[in-house]
């Protein structure tokens, strides 16, 4: 009898501990918007260059435009939902199924939603990312624009949203854009350890220049304050609140890589 209830005793044992790891191995696999937080750089041959995803549920596709003699990049952006744990849609894009990921790579393949019989295997490399402080971690989501100087935006030129990264993406996209070169892809990085300035470049590779500064008023959960000062005389300074956004439209960019580091700026929304 004894014998019995010490056998019972070490199956029920041994079942514990493989329900246990069964559900500790589930939660490892469990693909959330942390787990693919980051900028993904396609390696070997592609169309595609990157793959950007952020906890605000934006992605960022960068995708050489192979239809042109040219320097030309088309920047997709748009939203993104998790379906299951292999399984991201990608809005006005299409599905991607992951096959391995882990802290620096990740392989996936991608079914187009207007090319659904044609899969691309992609295999791509975490970009660096600079150091996770406080305020990089508030920073870095998509910010939807509130006021200017105080006016609401709504219906404006300034009716826009900003995405920051952690590996120095700085994305513009607006709603009503006027101009061909209003908003897309640019760089930026804090000023200094203070982290009270950054700085930002519309330059493919950056070119960090002193005049591109803009200062953090205000930073929290629910409202990033910034102020914008020109050298120019005809320019206003500028004071800028914004809001996490909730959720924002895809967009579809064209956008030279080479842009010349003496190209007039027109500040931290424009080119």
């Amino acid at each position: 009898m004894k014998n019995l209830q010490l056998i019972l005793a070490v199956i029920f044992a041994l079942t514990l501990i493989t329900a246990c790891n069964k559900d500790e191995n589930e939660t490892e696999k469990t693909l959330v918007k942390e787990t693919i937080s980051a900028k993904w750089l396609v390696n070997g041959t592609s169309d595609y260059e990157s793959f950007e995803f952020n906890k605000s549920g934006n992605y960022i596709v960068v995708k050489n435009n192979s239809t042109k003699l040219t320097n030309d990049q088309i920047i997709l952006f748009g939203t993104y939902e998790i379906i299951d744990n292999i399984t991201i849609v990608l809005s006005d894009f299409g599905t991607i199924k992951i096959s391995d990921i882990d802290e620096n790579l990740i392989r996936f393949s991608i079914q187009l939603t207007n090319s659904p019989d044609n899969e691309i295997i992609i295999n791509a490399s975490k970009q660096e990312e600079m150091e996770n402080t406080t305020k990089t971690e508030l920073l870095c989501r998509t910010w939807e624009m509130v006021t200017v100087n105080g006016e609401d935006v709504t219906g404006t030129e300034y009716e826009l949203s900003v995405l920051f990264s952690q590996a120095g993406t700085y994305f513009v996209e607006f709603v009503n854009p006027e101009e061909e070169d209003d908003g897309g892809l640019a760089h930026w990085k804090w000023k200094d350890e203070t982290e009270t300035k950054f700085l930002y470049s519309w330059d493919t590779p950056a070119v960090w220049e002193d005049e591109n500064v803009v200062e953090i008023i205000e930073l929290n959960e629910n409202t990033l304050e910034i102020l914008e000062k020109f050298n120019d005389e005809d320019e206003e300074d500028e004071l800028y609140v914004l809001k996490p956004a909730n959720n924002t439209k895809s967009a579809y960019i064209n956008t030279k890589t080479n842009q010349t580091s003496n190209k007039r700026k027109k500040g931290f929304l424009k080119k």
